[in-house]
């Protein structure tokens, strides 16, 4: 191990990395995460590339209720994402950090308080519920574009969540996003050109992150 530097042999920290990118539909989370995986690796870092919902069956079960408006109430919608998330962090994220990897995680609890937040839930009783098991990620960026953007962007995809068709229901989404003071929550500016939003957030994650920069 190298104690100068807090790294690991095969490109794995001493005490491992937990980043997230969240944002409505359209502000880029997805490319920046794969852009950022793609740098880490390059510089011999292992990294963990995951998102949320997952693959699993409660992830499943969620996309599958999503595809018509009105399918499944928010409470129910909340309890699904609450059971998916833990199944994530037990298999997935606890194990991979516990290990030294870096995790990128493409989207987590700040968008449930986002959009069921946006959907009537008090956001106080979801962060009640998340804080008795949800690890706090290193760092948070969220990519702020406008509503009509991100919905221009994703015009051509397949529609999986009937409320993103919503104009108002996602301006109420974005608006919490905004108002989110968690301290390791980041605000970028995600109407920019991809390659100088990624730019900015490996700045970013150089100064919290010293190591990043010695690997």
């Amino acid at each position: 191990m190298d104690k100068e530097n807090g790294l690991m042999k095969k490109g794995r920290l001493k005490k491992g990395l937990f980043i997230v990118f969240e944002g409505v539909d359209g502000s880029g989370k997805s490319t920046q995460v794969e852009l950022l995986a793609k740098k880490l690796s390059r510089k011999g870092l292992d990294v963990l590339t995951l998102r949320e919902p997952t693959q699993g069956k409660w992830g499943e079960k969620i996309r599958e209720l999503s595809k018509c408006k009105d399918s499944i109430t928010p409470e129910k919608e909340l309890e699904l994402f609450i059971k998916d998330r833990k199944e994530n962090l037990r298999l997935n994220i606890k194990p991979a950090l516990g290990s030294g990897k870096i995790v990128i995680l493409d989207r987590y609890f700040y968008s449930t308080l986002a959009y069921q937040g946006a959907r009537g839930i008090p956001l106080e009783k979801i962060r009640r519920l998340h804080q008795r098991f949800a690890l706090r990620p290193d760092i948070v960026f969220i990519l702020d574009v406008p509503v009509s953007l991100g919905l221009r962007r994703i015009k051509d995809r397949p529609v999986i969540y009937r409320l993103f068709e919503d104009r108002e229901y996602l301006k109420k989404v974005r608006e919490i996003f905004l108002q989110l003071d968690d301290p390791e929550c980041v605000v970028l500016d995600g109407r920019r050109p991809a390659r100088e939003i990624s730019q900015e957030v490996w700045s970013i994650l150089k100064k919290r992150f010293p190591v990043l920069s010695q690997a």
